[in-house]
């Protein structure tokens, strides 16, 4: 036997058997699962305490039969919320609404763009319009454009309305004097049926005159 073969024999005799597991094929490898599929120490952890896996969701565990705990889910939380009716609180204010203030500005525009349109007509005792006034007809179809319905008589017009401070007048007021009235335009101004010689006229108010507002 020559020397290669002796050293042949001599390694064929110190090489380890190899073992194979029961039941499996030589040259077939076994089944494992991938690693995305493999349970995480966490995920055993959590399933062997379905308590712990609650806790660890951040959800409130709730006790079954035996001992046994059910995480609670969030349509269970919303199942059981209950929801508290909301009070709003309502003021209420003394003064008129908006859209009432605006309504009466608007008339109040009404009757004094009525009263420019007057200027120049005649004086005409008893006259309510339209070829003349007196000065209580002038101010009843002024304010009838306003939707306000005035006695055709000077002092039964200031009896129904108040009287207000000079500095808080705004066009569209009454203008009152003795047996006299007419309508405030702004700025000091108004406009009136004065009498035969000056017809109705647009002039500053003068001495005796007070504003009062209907």
């Amino acid at each position: 036997m020559t020397r290669t073969e002796l050293a042949q024999r001599a390694s064929r005799t110190t090489r380890a058997p190899i073992r194979r597991a029961p039941g499996r094929t030589a040259g077939v490898r076994e089944n494992v699962a991938p690693t995305s599929r493999r349970p995480t120490r966490l995920a055993t952890r959590l399933a062997r305490s379905p308590e712990q896996a609650a806790r660890t969701l951040g959800q409130a565990p709730r006790t079954l039969g035996g001992g046994l705990y059910e995480p609670r889910t969030a349509r269970s939380v919303r199942a059981r919320t209950v929801r508290r009716p909301v009070i709003r609180l309502v003021t209420r204010r003394s003064t008129a609404p908006r859209g009432q203030r605006v309504l009466r500005l608007g008339n109040m525009t009404a009757v004094v763009a009525f009263a420019r349109s007057q200027v120049g007509k005649r004086y005409v005792s008893g006259g309510e319009g339209p070829g003349g006034f007196d000065c209580s007809g002038f101010t009843r179809s002024a304010y009838a454009r306003a939707g306000i319905r005035l006695p055709h008589s000077s002092g039964a017009q200031a009896a129904r309305a108040r009287r207000i401070a000079r500095s808080q007048a705004r066009p569209g007021d009454l203008v009152v004097g003795p047996g006299h009235v007419g309508i405030y335009m702004g700025h000091g101004m108004m406009i009136d049926a004065g009498n035969h010689r000056t017809g109705v006229v647009y002039r500053r108010l003068y001495s005796g005159l007070r504003v009062e507002r209907l």
